[in-house]
């Protein structure tokens, strides 16, 4: 039997790290929502985006590096994320499109005309396709 004061064993509603927060004034379901949505950002659609535009950078190398640095470090902020996100007591959607709605970006098409014009731009010149995915460079 527990004493008062003592959670039992597999009991999870009473996480020391999220008491902690809540004792200084976090809205932990608030930062949950934020984290997940944050999360459906940082994977549903930027590593993704990155991933398709990295793979039609063949020939570009200087470029194709740079665009996997980015996808690379998208995909750590999502290995950072999702971890977080369970310890707080929260989940991810089960339902990958009502995922990526939380991400604040609508889903494309292979038919979309941005999709298109990433495809289009990594043929013809690299660097144009990189300042559309908002990648950073210097040259």
């Amino acid at each position: 039997m527990a004493t008062e004061g003592t959670v039992q064993p597999g009991d999870v509603t009473q996480r020391v790290g999220v008491e902690v927060i809540r004792a200084r004034g976090v809205d932990v379901e608030k930062l949950i929502k934020m984290l997940v949505a944050n999360a459906a950002a940082e994977f549903a659609s930027t590593y993704y985006y990155y991933t398709i535009l990295r793979m039609n950078l063949a020939g570009y190398e200087d470029y194709k590096e740079i665009c996997e640095d980015a996808r690379l470090e998208d995909g750590a902020h999502w290995e950072l994320i999702v971890p977080r996100i369970y310890e707080l007591g929260g989940h991810l959607p089960n339902d990958l499109k009502e995922f990526h709605d939380q991400a604040g970006c609508r889903a494309r098409s292979c038919r979309s005309r941005r999709r298109q014009s990433i495809y289009s731009l990594c043929c013809l010149n690299p660097s144009d396709a990189l300042s559309e995915a908002g990648v950073l460079y210097a040259t």
